[in-house]
């Protein structure tokens, strides 16, 4: 696995060299750049540590030996391990002194597919090692957005609710949350996001180099192999968010030939048609009409602005033209075939789920204070959900599955959590079956949350309340509103125009 030797993508050459630019820089500076493990989050490493510090201490000044940090005393080294110890937090490079140690963490990062890192002023980050969608989506619209500086992610959007939606991302896969500022003009957005070693990430899975756009992008190579190819969608769905154009056809223009080419062989092999128009402004791919369904089903768009546009322009109706459910959104579900309920909007509550807070609170030996300060919420409100006077948000839950570590779904399974509301309930299944296909044929979602009825056949409607536990008042207007279950079918289902 690409990802699996977390070391190099961490660390570089460069950082055991002297700073150029600071002639007086003092050699222990070295160390304040290196990545630290929190040893609160890998506990079963203390022992091995303090048991084989002398060892530890020998190796690593072997190991920087050669380095800016000039210290040839293996009792001063041991010092900085003891130091290093009673902080609670040691670099990587240190760490590697003890080979069975660092057998131990690379088994542990492998088997949770991630690492926790923090920087010598002790600002945590996670480090994912598995390509997953909305990593990869991620790397889509940086590579068109946004650009890299040293410590940070610049990505600049026209929409609001898009950089709020990255920054939910950064704050589901990085642990991190980015700052949010409004340009100058007042009509754009900048997320800025801190990470020294989240830009080494992205460098090293792009190319993506410091500074401005340049000319030679290019799709990352790694999403060719057979184990990635499914997730080029994704890539290209964070281009298209970034560059794309939804007014009057569908078009997408950059300044580089190489990844314009990446995309032609993209979309071929998916047999999209397609034309490229060069022009002094860079070069233009433009979606003939007939294609645009298949890019929107294999490709999609998550830009809330954008999406809308991508929506309208496909539901341009011509004489004879109607809309018909074409089946589930694939791209939205899990490698398991379960819907992924990631994609739910953030406000939607859990029913009944504050009894398995409190279980595996309790379990985990966590104080009813210390879970609310991590899960953001007032202790009062937190006591509420353990007691059932209230109902936790998908916000919420998807912070309490991170500090479990565990998948949203399978926290829901738990107690089998499958009722969710706003301001009014539903029942939603966790896995498509061919009963919820055959309802939602006669349900499609419209503007304003109203769901459409295809029918008012009693046998029907009663058939639909009875799956979804819902009540419709008046399904002789043929239309009802529930948010929760017309955001799962704007979500999960495939609906288009066709003649």
């Amino acid at each position: 696995k690409p990802l699996t030797n977390f070391y190099g993508i961490l660390i570089r050459k460069q950082d055991f060299s002297k700073n150029s630019n600071n002639p007086n820089q003092k050699g222990v500076r070295i160390l304040t750049r290196m990545p630290y493990l929190p040893l609160n989050q890998y506990q079963f490493l203390r022992k091995e540590l303090a048991e084989h510090s002398w060892t530890i201490a020998e190796n690593a000044r072997d190991y920087f030996y050669q380095s800016a940090l000039l210290d040839n005393s293996v009792k001063s080294w041991k010092q900085r391990v003891e130091h290093y110890l009673d902080r609670g937090a040691i670099p990587l490079p240190i760490l590697r002194g003890n080979e069975q140690t660092w057998q131990q963490l690379t088994e542990q990062v492998q088997q949770d597919q991630q690492i926790t890192i923090q920087s010598a002023k002790s600002e945590q980050s996670i480090i994912p090692l598995e390509l997953s969608e909305k990593l990869v989506y991620l790397l889509g619209v940086i590579d068109g957005d946004g650009h890299l500086s040293k410590h940070q992610v610049h990505i600049v959007d026209y929409s609001k609710k898009q950089i709020e939606q990255l920054q939910q991302f950064f704050q589901e896969l990085f642990g991190v949350t980015g700052n949010i500022r409004e340009g100058k003009d007042g009509n754009y957005y900048i997320l800025l996001v801190n990470g020294k070693w989240i830009v080494r990430l992205v460098n090293f899975i792009t190319g993506h180099p410091l500074g401005r756009k340049y000319e030679s992008l290019r799709e990352p190579l790694i999403l060719r192999e057979k184990p990635y190819e499914h997730l080029r969608g994704a890539y290209w769905r964070g281009m298209f968010d970034a560059d794309a154009s939804y007014k009057n056809s569908l078009s997408f223009t950059s300044i580089s030939k190489s990844l314009i080419e990446d995309l032609k062989n993209y979309l071929t092999s998916l047999h999209v048609k397609h034309c490229i128009n060069h022009s002094k402004n860079g070069y233009t791919l433009y979606i003939n009409a007939g294609s645009r369904q298949s890019v929107f089903n294999m490709v999609n768009c998550w830009h809330p602005e954008k999406k809308k546009e991508f929506v309208a322009l496909l539901s341009r109706r011509h004489n004879g033209e109607i809309e018909d459910f074409q089946g589930i959104n694939k791209q939205k579900l899990t490698i398991e075939g379960f819907f992924d309920f990631t994609f739910l909007d953030r406000k939607i509550v859990v029913h009944n789920a504050g009894s398995l807070l409190k279980q595996l609170r309790e379990q985990k030996n966590i104080s009813r204070r210390q879970l609310a300060s991590v899960l953001q919420v007032a202790y009062s409100t937190l006591a509420a959900y353990e007691n059932s006077r209230a109902n936790p948000s998908m916000k919420v839950m998807l912070a309490f599955a991170a500090i479990m570590n565990e998948p949203l779904l399978s926290l829901l399974q738990r107690k089998n959590l499958d009722c969710f509301g706003l301001i009014s309930s539903v029942k939603l299944p966790f896995k498509p079956s061919q009963k919820l296909l055959q309802l939602m044929r006669y349900i499609h979602p419209r503007a304003n949350n109203y769901i459409s009825l295809l029918t008012a056949d009693s046998v029907l409607i009663q058939k639909i309340e009875c799956f979804f536990s819902i009540k419709i008042l008046r399904p002789e207007l043929k239309r009802f509103n529930n948010f929760v279950l017309w955001h799962f079918l704007d979500t999960f289902g495939n609906y288009e125009n066709i003649k």
